[in-house]
């Protein structure tokens, strides 16, 4: 299990959105590449990275993520607006180890392309969850699709990799929604990845003792707001 840093990207700087709301955000840092090297020298084996400009339809921030890729040796996931396999294609070439989708994985023409084109060890569909429903749309709107039901259908279609986040809990440093994480005990063939809320090493502790099944933990705001050490938690984790 690992502690994973998160690096969301908006208008090129690093910054947290609360519940996935733009209008209430934090800049953490101007230099995205800065940050990055950061995490990694306090011992980051994966970065999470996600960009919101592009998810929300706007400019992307493409060229900063391939010279983070480029410039940091570590594992790096990549996700936010990716809706075509050329994109897709684009990160992996630049040196990705997974690039993340959303529900436009509900297309099953879409999501064949992208198996063939990636394989399975380096695509990952974002499940966020809002209310009990499946966001879409960068967390704007909410489908009338329950996770269970979405990750069933990812598993029947041969996906391994799920990012599950609780969007209602994202930046609010609440906790993690432990009720709803112990549901997917049951896809024993999937590697799932937790996120939204995490806030103090206590949730870090929880996760290891009663949900061993998650292979990653997403932090964002609690690391960047100092609740969480990334190497107390790395500790932890063991």
């Amino acid at each position: 299990m690992l502690i994973i840093p998160a690096i969301d990207l908006y208008k090129g700087k690093v910054v947290r959105f609360v519940k996935g709301d733009p209008v209430h955000s934090t800049v953490y840092s101007d230099d995205p590449l800065l940050a990055a090297c950061n995490w990694v020298k306090e011992g980051a084996e994966v970065l999470h990275i996600v960009d919101l400009s592009a998810a929300l339809g706007e400019a992307d921030n493409a060229d900063i993520i391939e010279q983070i890729i480029k410039e940091i040796n570590v594992d790096i996931e990549v996700g936010g607006g990716i809706r075509d396999v050329k994109k897709a294609l684009r990160f992996k070439k630049a040196g990705a180890k997974r690039i993340i989708v959303g529900t436009k994985s509900l297309e099953d023409k879409f999501l064949k392309e992208l198996l063939s084109a990636l394989g399975r060890d380096s695509l990952a569909v974002s499940v966020d969850t809002k209310e009990g429903f499946v966001a879409t749309h960068g967390w704007q709107d909410k489908s009338k699709l329950k996770p269970i039901e979405f990750i069933e259908h990812l598993s029947l279609s041969g996906i391994k990799w799920v990012i599950y986040t609780d969007i209602s809990r994202d930046g609010t440093l609440e906790g993690l929604n432990f009720k709803a994480l112990k549901e997917l005990a049951v896809f024993k063939d999937i590697n799932f990845i937790a996120s939204g809320g995490v806030s103090s090493l206590n949730d870090i502790k929880e996760v290891k003792d009663k949900l061993p099944f998650i292979w990653g933990i997403i932090s964002g705001k609690a690391l960047y707001d100092k609740k969480i050490d990334l190497k107390a938690a790395i500790s932890i984790l063991g």
